[in-house]
């Protein structure tokens, strides 16, 4: 997180954001003038309003839904919400480790679920059965699966939550990035058995708003609340309600959702790209803006993705991170000009590799 956080705020981070383009000011979203309200009823378990508007997207009850300080609070509220009375902690790998150090630290041991590149970095539920007892009570995946972008789809992941009831443990799910390839709530892990969690964040752009939810059992939910007691205590109304109104707005959410749907279509930039940058293979990606490149072998990827911001003011994140060292996680969902500008640079960068 430390990494991404200084390379987002420099020049050449157009590969490196995970996300469709930034929104800096709300005058850019169709449907306003959208009120900036300071205060209102949002102290015990959030904006009402909001609650029953992301419940409404899952077919859920505002009880089943828990609204946080981004996907990142939520799924630690969760986790503190399951693992209150202690217990062990599943996660994958690779891992996206701010949501492992969370789990970390509620967890009395954490255990591994293989997602293996042979598998195309799906989880296996006789190898998840194989490792689950009574006192698991929390596993954690993604979908998509950060950093390949791997679609869990909803049968498998109906499997893995299946597994998980049979010992007493909750399957959470992040789905920042699913809407990239399902767009329709309805179809995500709520549906299927799992918590799920997600902001407005990845396929949104609304990033600086820091709203982000969990959609699972009403008791899971209240715990989690309360749990935020202890760490923010009262979430930002402001922000919040803005986020209400933007998604009960149906300009707003049309444009979003098209917004959507461009920056999904600059994959094709990468994959043109890919057609002279024959020195790296892509893990291919189920949808959205992300990629990860098998670099050529025995390259460091730290030292390439330092060389490449160095010698070519580009950036992209070193799949090391995220536990796949030899690889780099490639994004283009941002300007395709610069997009384009800097594909051309990376490709510079690994004919000077070759």
């Amino acid at each position: 997180m430390e990494w991404a956080k200084t390379t987002h705020t420099v020049p050449g981070s157009s590969l490196s954001r995970s996300a469709v383009p930034l929104i800096s000011s709300l005058t850019e979203i169709p449907g306003g003038p959208f009120e900036v309200r300071l205060a209102g009823p949002n102290a015990f378990y959030g904006h009402p309003g909001l609650r029953a508007r992301i419940a409404q997207l899952y077919d859920a009850s505002p009880e089943e839904v828990l609204i946080a300080q981004g996907a990142s609070q939520a799924n630690y509220l969760i986790a503190g919400a399951l693992l209150e009375h202690g217990g062990r902690g599943h996660r994958r790998n690779s891992v996206y480790e701010p949501v492992m150090r969370g789990i970390e630290m509620l967890a009395e041991k954490i255990v591994r679920l293989p997602r293996r590149d042979s598998a195309n970095f799906l989880p296996d539920p006789l190898e998840l059965r194989s490792l689950l007892n009574t006192q698991v009570k929390l596993v954690w995946l993604t979908n998509l699966h950060n950093p390949t972008q791997r679609e869990i789809e909803p049968q498998l992941v109906r499997a893995l939550a299946d597994e998980c009831d049979k010992v007493g443990a909750t399957l959470v799910i992040d789905e920042v990035y699913l809407p990239f390839v399902r767009p329709d709530h309805r179809s995500h892990g709520f549906t299927h058995g799992a918590i799920s969690v997600n902001s407005l964040d990845k396929t949104w752009g609304l990033d600086n708003l820091r709203v982000g939810w969990a959609v699972g059992p009403a008791k899971v939910m209240e715990r989690a609340y309360r749990f935020n007691n202890l760490m923010g205590v009262q979430q930002p109304f402001v922000t919040e309600d803005i986020a209400d109104q933007i998604l009960r707005s149906e300009p707003a959410f049309a444009w979003l959702k098209l917004r959507r749907e461009t920056a999904c279509g600059q994959l094709s930039m990468l994959h043109t790209f890919l057609k002279v940058a024959t020195s790296v293979q892509m893990i291919p990606p189920s949808g959205g803006v992300n990629a990860c490149l098998k670099l050529p072998d025995s390259t460091d990827d730290r030292e390439f993705v330092k060389q490449l911001a160095e010698e070519k003011r580009v950036r992209v994140f070193p799949g090391s991170l995220f536990e796949l060292p030899g690889c780099i996680r490639v994004s283009v969902g941002c300007d395709p000009v610069e997009t384009r500008k800097h594909l051309s640079l990376l490709g510079e960068m690994l004919r000077e590799y070759a």
